[in-house]
C-alpha cells in the first residue's frame, strides 16, 4: 500500500509558501477537516476567487514539477478504478485507498491527475471518480436494465442472480450500484429497488416488515423487536410495545394470536376469530372440523376459542346437514 501521507509532504517541498498553505486547507492534509474557498478566504485576508486561483496555480506547478512522484499514487488509483469498472463512488474510493487517516491525501492526488473525473451528484448517481465519461454511460444502461428486472420480479436478488443478469464482473456490477441511486443493498444484503421498504426501511413498521419477510413465517412482536434491535444502523434497543402498537394500527400485518404477527400479504385476513370464521363461510357451508381446521391455518389460538365463537347464534347456526353456515 502505498504511503499517501509521505509522498504528499515530499510532494508539498519547494512549493511556494501561499500556496502549500492554501493546498494544506483546502484539502485538510495537516489532519484538519477541507475548508471551502471563502473559509479559506477569510482566514488569509483575501477573496474566494484568488483562493481558487492560489489553488489552480498550486496545482498546475505540482504536474509539472513533481510528475516523477505522481506516477506511482497515480498508477495505484488507476488501477483500483479499473478494478471496478472504471468508476467508484467518492467516498468508497476514499475509504478504500485513504483507510481512517489519509483520505483527504488520496483526494488530492485524484485532483492532481488528468485522467480522473469528478462527477457530481445528480438525480440519478451519488459523487463519484471515473477515468472516462463513457463508463458512467455504460453503469447507467446496466442500472437501467436491472431496475426493470426487479420492476418486473418485484422480489429481491442476491447479487449472483444480477452479475447473470447484466454479464460483468461482481465488483464491476456493485461498483455501478453504489453510485446508483435506483438500486440498494438491503440490510440482510441482497438488492432491491431504493423504494422498497424492505431495502431502505424508515421507521419501525418497515423494519418490522423486513424482519418478517427475511423470516418468511409469523414471528411474535418480542422477537421481531429484537430482530430489529440486531439491524445495521439500529444503535439502540427497540422496545417490544413500541413494536406491538405499531404494528397493531398498521394493515399490512395480521395479529394471528397470543402477540404473534404475519403480513397480510402471505394470505392472512384481519379481524378478530369470528371475521375469520365468517370470511371462511361466506364461500360454503362447512363441519366443525373443517371450521377448527382452516381458522387454524389464519390464526394462532386455542381450539376452544374457535368452538366458542362458533356458538355464537348471532353470526352462525347450524343447517339440516350438520354444518355451520352464515345467520340469516
Amino acid at each position: 500500500m502505498i504511503d499517501y501521507q509521505t509522498i504528499c509532504q515530499e510532494l508539498l517541498q519547494g512549493l511556494d509558501s501561499r500556496k502549500k498553505v492554501v493546498l494544506q486547507k483546502r484539502f485538510g492534509l495537516a489532519d484538519d477537516e477541507p475548508l471551502t474557498l471563502q473559509a479559506i478566504g477569510d482566514d488569509l485576508d483575501i477573496t474566494r476567487e484568488r483562493v481558487r486561483q492560489i489553488e489552480n496555480d498550486a496545482i498546475l506547478w505540482l504536474r509539472e514539477r513533481k510528475r516523477s512522484l505522481l506516477n506511482k499514487p497515480f498508477q495505484q488509483i488507476t488501477d483500483y478504478l479499473n478494478d471496478y469498472g472504471g468508476l467508484r463512488a467518492e467516498q468508497i474510493l476514499l475509504e478504500d485507498l485513504g483507510k481512517n487517516r489519509f483520505q483527504n491525501h488520496v483526494l488530492l492526488f485524484l485532483n492532481l491527475g488528468d485522467d480522473f473525473k469528478r462527477f457530481k451528484e445528480s438525480d440519478y448517481f451519488y459523487t463519484l471518480w471515473a477515468i472516462e465519461e463513457q463508463k458512467l454511460e455504460q453503469a447507467k444502461r446496466i442500472i437501467e436494465s436491472l431496475v426493470k428486472e426487479l420492476e418486473k420480479r418485484q422480489a429481491l436478488a442476491e447479487v449472483q442472480e444480477l452479475v447473470k443478469k447484466a454479464s460483468i464482473d461482481q465488483p464491476v456490477l456493485v461498483s455501478y450500484i453504489d453510485v446508483s441511486k435506483y438500486i440498494f443493498q438491503s440490510p440482510f444484503g441482497y438488492y432491491g429497488l431504493a423504494h422498497w421498504p424492505e431495502v431502505k426501511p424508515k421507521g419501525l413498521k418497515d423494519k418490522a416488515y423486513l424482519v418478517l419477510k427475511k423470516e418468511g413465517e409469523p414471528l411474535h412482536f418480542k422477537d421481531i423487536a429484537k430482530s430489529i434491535s440486531k439491524l445495521p444502523g439500529v444503535n439502540t434497543e427497540v422496545l417490544p410495545e413500541s413494536v406491538h402498537n405499531e404494528l397493531i394500527r398498521n394493515e399490512k400485518f395480521v395479529l394471528i394470536g397470543r402477540g404473534i404477527y404475519a403480513l397480510k400479504e402471505w394470505g392472512y385476513s384481519p379481524g378478530t376469530v369470528r371475521d375469520v370464521i365468517a370470511e371462511i363461510l361466506k364461500k360454503e357451508p362447512l363441519t366443525k372440523e373443517k371450521i377448527v381446521e382452516k381458522v387454524l391455518e389464519q390464526r394462532n389460538v386455542k381450539e376452544s376459542t374457535i368452538l366458542l365463537n362458533l356458538q355464537n347464534r348471532k353470526y352462525f347456526e347450524k343447517n339440516k346437514q350438520g354444518k355451520y353456515t352464515l345467520a340469516k
